[in-house]
């Protein structure tokens, strides 16, 4: 009985069908919402940043940015757009969660030992569910966190209304080229690394203050090995998410200026004729319609205007977004099992 007790606190050896498909996706909603409501600042200005010279007239210096947006506009500033996030990411991290688990069955990962190749497949088949219920909510997420639109309503109807249904999947392609390695790198780094770092045998005689340290000491090994993760495919894969940014906001060229005084925003962009419009109306604004670039395209314009280095803008942001991202999720899942598990 104890060694079953005992089993039970050690997460990495808990097997998938000791709880439902449905409690998968429960503790998986969990994890994102844990994880996206505590970096969402993060996630806003490495948008900023990603996006200087496409939407966004913050500083390039990650500090520098966010002094600049919350002086102007407040602290909430930096959560502008987290209600479209709120909306994504149950259904995407419930997808994410739920086959991850359901591919480590099929392909072997849940088995004792290192298995990078195996957790490789599993985090590329868990991450292809996760952006296809993703990507959509995440074009309306940076478009709001430029400081377009009023709300989340208003942003889907423009941009249905002015580009079409096109606009909220234009970054798809680039997304699954960027988020299928970095799920691969992810989830293989964080499978080896949490079987790295537990350190603690299971023994039978372990007392309950033992066994209360055990799951202390899982919840750090689930803390530490997200982080190294997070950072290792962040850091990998910054040049296809900066592709990604620009993608998902080129037509919010430049960025809406706020007047102090009356708080409404002034957008100015060039019409079909190369001259600009300016529309008073907090919130609107006209794009070129037909002036979608492809990812190549876009590629070859950042590389252009900022050489090779262009392509690891937001690096810093991005690692430090992630690196909390990853852990907090998967801490938070696997919190959300625990607790699940126990209700049985």
């Amino acid at each position: 009985m104890a060694e079953e007790e005992a089993e039970d606190l050690e997460w990495e050896e808990w097997k998938p069908e000791k709880i439902s498909f449905v409690h998968h996706m429960i503790a998986g909603s969990c994890a994102g919402l844990a994880e996206h409501v505590s970096i969402f600042p993060l996630d806003t200005l490495k948008t900023h940043i990603q996006c200087e010279r496409c939407g966004s007239t913050s500083p390039l210096q990650t500090w520098n940015c966010a002094t600049r947006i919350v002086g102007r506009e407040g602290i909430f500033r930096l959560w502008r757009g987290v209600s479209a996030m709120f909306a994504g990411c149950v259904p995407a991290h419930a997808a994410y969660f739920s086959i991850f688990e359901g591919m480590k069955v099929l392909l072997g990962a849940d088995q004792a030992g290192h298995r990078p190749l195996q957790a490789a497949g599993c985090g590329a088949t868990a991450a292809f569910a996760h952006d296809m219920c993703m990507t959509p909510f995440d074009t309306v997420k940076q478009r709001m966190q430029l400081g377009h639109y009023k709300n989340v309503v208003h942003c889907v109807r423009t941009v249905a209304a002015q580009e079409g249904i096109r606009a909220f999947y234009l970054s798809l392609p680039t997304t699954l080229t960027m988020n299928l390695p970095y799920g691969m790198i992810m989830v293989a780094v964080n499978e080896s690394a949490r079987k790295a770092l537990s350190s603690i045998p299971s023994s039978s005689s372990k007392t309950n203050q033992q066994q209360q340290q055990q799951q202390q000491v899982s919840i750090t090994t689930s803390m530490m090995a997200g982080s190294i993760a997070g950072a290792v495919a962040a850091a990998m894969t910054n040049p296809l998410d900066v592709i990604k940014t620009r993608l998902q906001t080129q037509n919010l060229e430049p960025c809406p200026r706020v007047n102090a005084n009356s708080h409404v925003v002034i957008h100015h962009v060039s019409n079909a004729s190369g001259g600009a419009t300016a529309n008073p109306i907090l919130g609107e604004f006209t794009s070129s319609l037909g002036t979608s670039r492809s990812a190549l395209e876009v590629a070859k314009q950042i590389y252009a205007e900022n050489g090779a280095m262009g392509f690891m803008r937001g690096a810093f942001p991005r690692i430090l977004l992630h690196t909390p991202a990853v852990a907090i999720s998967w801490t938070a899942y696997e919190v959300a099992k625990n607790f699940l598990h126990g209700l049985k």
